[in-house]
């Protein structure tokens, strides 16, 4: 399923949905991991999943890299055939893709990662392995809408720099997340028209699993992938 740089078939993008069933990474059972990779042709592939910590740890990888990078939210490589994944539930899956230089990488854009700089590390990251902005481009997944996202007075000041990404309704606070990615992306000089979106809050969509809406006792995830095919 291509969900992102529909022009570039050389790129591999998927994210999974609700009914694929839950895609957290278990010691257990990953039988429904292992079944959606088999959907997509991907069972024999060498896929790499960050272990996610809700930093701003980047890693970069390659065909020798072990399956699960532990403590990182963030992948980069410019190998082909390698598949990137991280799993979210409301965080938002970032892509990225240097069309030229044929780097890719994927993040997983919690609050505190954003905040923290994680989208500036992975470029940062891209750039050391030979990417550049210029030829940079940006597809941001399904997560939770400004509609959705509050947040307490408590952790308000963690957004102090991005008052313009804040709205105050009935006596609550919500904060536009991807709308601070995007500002990020623009201030890193990333080229406005190469910034896809595709606009879907996944606490307003059946689609897709949402920790908010849902409160699950167990976080229930998807599953996001972008592979170099060619």
């Amino acid at each position: 399923m291509k969900n992102f740089f529909k022009k570039f078939p050389e790129i591999y993008t998927a994210l999974s949905e609700k009914r694929d069933g839950s895609m957290k990474i278990s010691k257990k059972d990953n039988k429904n991991r292992d079944n959606y990779f088999q959907k997509e042709g991907l069972l024999s592939k060498k896929i790499i999943s960050a272990g996610l910590e809700n930093k701003t740890n980047v890693a970069i990888v390659n065909t020798s890299s072990l399956e699960i990078i532990q403590n990182t939210d963030s992948l980069v490589t410019n190998e082909k055939n390698i598949f990137l994944s991280i799993t979210v539930a409301d965080c938002i899956p970032v892509f990225f893709y240097d069309r030229k230089n044929k780097v890719i990488a994927i993040a997983h854009a919690g609050w505190r990662g954003i905040v923290g700089g994680i989208i500036k590390y992975t470029v940062n990251k891209i750039q050391e392995v030979g990417g550049s902005i210029e030829n940079l481009y940006v597809g941001l997944g399904p997560g939770i809408g400004a509609c959705h996202f509050e947040i307490r007075e408590d952790v308000l000041d963690k957004f102090k720099k991005y008052d313009k990404f804040i709205v105050e309704n009935k006596n609550k606070i919500f904060v536009d997340l991807k709308g601070i990615i995007r500002n990020q992306l623009l201030d890193l000089n990333i080229k406005n028209n190469n910034i896809e979106d595709d606009k879907v809050c996944t606490f307003d969509s059946d689609k897709y699993f949402s920790y908010r809406r849902d409160r699950p006792r167990e976080v229930e995830a998807m599953i996001a992938i972008i592979g170099l095919v060619r």
